[in-house]
């Protein structure tokens, strides 16, 4: 038996040396160097029609704006107590917006930061890179701006801010001529989404989450993962690593919404439903190492272009595009009140139900004074009470089984040399004493969409950004006490060697639970099982520290049920009448 547990931990010891050095000795082969993306250079108004017609014929290509910037520009604030939009003539358009309640580093978080491409610049109307817009009449929480077309067309364009995070657009195109003027289809830019700072610094966690989300009949969303060359066990290439791709690649079909998004703030536009998107093009801007893929030290961006369909404007008539655009925090509430379902940017899936219960639990216990880490614990707490009857059961279960377990020995020991005859006996043992073995995967079963859910949850819950709790600096990034920057990548840390309390006491506390729980069965599998909790410390080592919080909190009242359940004594097992 010692020489069988020897070879257990040995087993175990060579798995883990090899998970955490087979990127380090085995790197990935060299892929293809990508070209280079194109730098958006001006051009004439005539461009627009080719650059559409190429876009149908080959909705991946990388499109560069046609409109020219003009050296003269106007710039116009309008200002709310929960965003700071500024406007400029140049396209009539948004270069970026502050959000006055939600911090990053010394100033306020700003969308479409420091990004060459304005919000709603419109391409594709003659004309429309070259007319200079006009400001036609500001309000206090309105401006106008107006220009002519080269077919005649009076074109204006409003800007309306609302009470919190929207803006109302509005294209009003009069026609003066007596026939009427068709415009060809045009884009409209949604701006760049870009990782948050984190500590000063650019997070891969971060960086996961800059994409964009768009919704047709059902949500899809776009990261900058799917971007980079997918390869299967580093051997087989899937596919290559690409630039852009269109809405279409995924489904042919009219956009209701679409926006750009990071971790957790998002820039949303919603048109009127009788003038819907055609499709949307999406580009990912940032430097390639020589993989193709996209360095943790790079700053990705996500780019957005919503291509709609041409309209006609009657002779003596006006027209009107309406627009809403959302440039606020992804929070499910506000996001949900938009309506046209676009809290599915929140990309909860099928946990939606049981992610909303804990979000109202969270909120609540909150909202009467508690921390958001004390809120957690709590929420940790009602899910221990309302899963307890199910753990009980599992624990009368475990019993029963722990009674039953010699004469098991004994069965496995009679038809050591007929597995299937012992497979069949034990089956029948269980059913003369009415012994569930399966009664004991239930709590595991239930935790199993809570586990799912709270990662969905907390990875982006803009409620606990920037929200401490003893060590942990912000609930929604990992607990790190102490970092070192190294020259090359592991696969757990990358190129940061960081520790984390919180991950390393989950899987301490998941090792205790399993040694304190009676192993029934094979010894070197039970010996190989009570190591395996040591996954969980990848699973968990750059998850937000919210989550291993609950964890924690979760295998602490689970010791204590397991402690209970060891004092009570084994019951009488009796054979059942058949």
């Amino acid at each position: 038996m010692d020489r069988m547990d020897r070879t257990s931990r040995i087993g175990v010891f060579v798995c883990i040396v090899l998970l955490l050095g087979i990127e380090i000795f085995f790197p990935p082969p060299p892929a293809k160097p990508h070209a280079p993306i194109a730098v958006p250079v001006s051009s004439t108004a005539t461009t627009a029609p080719t650059e559409n017609a190429a876009l149908t014929e080959n909705p991946g290509a990388v499109v560069t704006p046609a409109t020219p910037v003009p050296t003269t520009e106007t710039e116009t604030v309008l200002e709310n107590p929960w965003v700071k939009v500024t406007l400029t003539t140049a396209g009539a358009s948004i270069k970026f917006v502050e959000l006055k309640k939600h911090k990053e580093g010394a100033g306020n978080v700003v969308l479409n930061k420091q990004s060459s491409s304005n919000v709603l610049v419109l391409d594709g109307w003659p004309g429309a890179g070259t007319a200079g817009f006009q400001i036609e009449r500001t309000l206090p929480q309105q401006v106008v701006y107006a220009t002519e077309l080269e077919n005649g067309l009076k074109w204006e364009r409003s800007y309306t801010l609302g009470e919190d995070y929207t803006l109302d657009v509005t294209d009003n195109l009069t026609n003066p001529g007596a026939t009427d003027i068709t415009l060809p289809s045009f884009s409209l830019k949604l701006g760049r989404a870009q990782p948050l700072l984190v500590g000063g610094k650019y997070q891969p966690i971060s960086n996961m989450y800059v994409g964009s989300g768009w919704f047709t009949q059902k949500f899809h969303l776009t990261t900058v993962n799917d971007f980079n060359p997918s390869v299967y066990l580093w051997l087989f290439k899937t596919r290559d690593g690409r630039d852009a791709f269109s809405s279409r690649d995924q489904e042919d079909q009219p956009v209701h919404w679409v926006g750009v998004e990071n971790q957790f703030f998002a820039l949303l536009l919603t048109p009127r439903e009788d003038h819907p998107i055609d499709h949307a093009l999406f580009q990912c801007f940032n430097a390639r190492d020589t993989d193709g893929n996209v360095p943790y030290k790079t700053e990705p961006e996500i780019e957005t272009t919503a291509f709609f369909p041409g309209v006609s404007v009657p002779a003596g008539k006006v027209i009107s595009l309406d627009y809403g655009l959302y440039a606020g925090p992804k929070e499910y509430s506000r996001l949900n009140a938009l309506g046209e379902l676009q809290g599915e940017l929140m990309n909860y899936g099928w946990c939606e139900p049981v992610i909303l219960l804990m979000l109202t639990g969270i909120k609540f216990w909150h909202s009467i004074g508690c921390s958001y880490g004390i809120s957690i614990i709590l929420l940790t707490l009602m899910v221990k009470i309302i899963t307890w009857p199910l753990v009980s059961i599992s624990n009368r279960s475990g019993k029963r089984m722990q009674a039953l377990a010699p004469k098991l020995k004994e069965l496995h020991a009679k038809y050591k040399d007929q597995p299937e005859k012992a497979s069949s006996e034990t089956w029948a043992l269980y059913r003369d004493y009415g012994v569930n073995p399966l009664a004991g995967c239930l709590p595991a079963l239930i935790q199993m969409p809570v586990f799912i859910s709270l990662y969905y949850m907390l990875q982006n819950l803009t409620e606990l950004r920037g929200e401490s709790f003893l060590w942990i600096h912000d609930l929604t990034q990992p607990d790190t006490v102490w970092s070192h920057t190294l020259s090359f990548a592991l696969p757990l840390f990358g190129n940061h060697l960081m520790l984390n309390p919180l991950p390393i006491m989950v899987t301490a506390l998941t090792m205790v639970m399993m040694r304190m729980t009676p192993q029934i069965g094979d010894p070197a599998q039970a010996k190989i099982a009570q190591w395996m909790p040591l996954v969980f410390l990848f699973i968990f080592y750059t998850f937000a520290a919210a989550l291993s919080l609950y964890y924690v909190v979760n295998n602490c009242v689970s010791i204590i049920q397991i402690y209970r359940n060891l004092r009570k004594p084994l019951p009488v097992l009796k054979k059942r009448d058949k």
